[in-house]
């Protein structure tokens, strides 16, 4: 058992597009909404980007990536095929900004520190995403490994592996270029 290496299937490449690109979307939002004055909103936006951006890279190995569980252990999968502690690291900053949605205790500042560690997080997601794989060798995985990508190789709910599910990032609403 190793990370699939096969030919990337259309709708697979379709759909990691979409996310990245929804990824980015958002990371702007986050960005706007915080010039605004929103540290709330903006929080929750910079969580959603990083989140589709490690769904952007789930997709294309065929994991399944469809709740907030399965999201970070894909970035513990990628943690160790990229020799990239970081990822978690930085993850754990963003989901303090998850937490801020609900709780409304971090300060418009640490939100753009937090908004800022989402944009490095989301450039080196999108590195990974575009460079090939680099699986591990099934003999050398660990029990938690093993574990993980059998988490992560459960295939969705169909309603969660439909491409039409996700909208077009030319159907969104533009931004306020005011904003930006």
């Amino acid at each position: 058992m190793t990370t699939p290496l096969p030919e990337i299937p259309q709708h697979r490449i379709q759909k990691s597009a979409r996310y990245a690109a929804l990824s980015q979307h958002k990371l702007q939002q986050a960005q706007a909404e915080l010039d605004k004055g929103d540290p709330v909103q903006a929080s929750e936006k910079a969580y959603g980007a990083v989140a589709g951006a490690a769904k952007a890279c789930g997709e294309l190995r065929g994991w399944n990536h469809y709740n907030h569980h399965r999201v970070y252990l894909v970035l513990e999968q990628l943690r160790d095929e990229w020799d990239a502690p970081e990822l978690l690291m930085s993850h754990l900053a963003i989901k303090e900004l998850h937490n801020n949605f609900f709780e409304h205790k971090l300060s418009p500042t640490t939100v753009q520190d937090g908004i800022n560690v989402a944009q490095s997080m989301i450039a080196r997601l999108e590195e990974i995403r575009t460079s090939e794989p680099r699986p591990l060798p099934a003999a050398s995985l660990t029990r938690e490994q093993r574990r993980r990508l059998t988490l992560l190789l459960q295939p969705p709910r169909p309603a969660e592996a439909n491409v039409e599910d996700l909208p077009d990032v030319a159907e969104l609403p533009p931004l306020d270029a005011n904003l930006l």
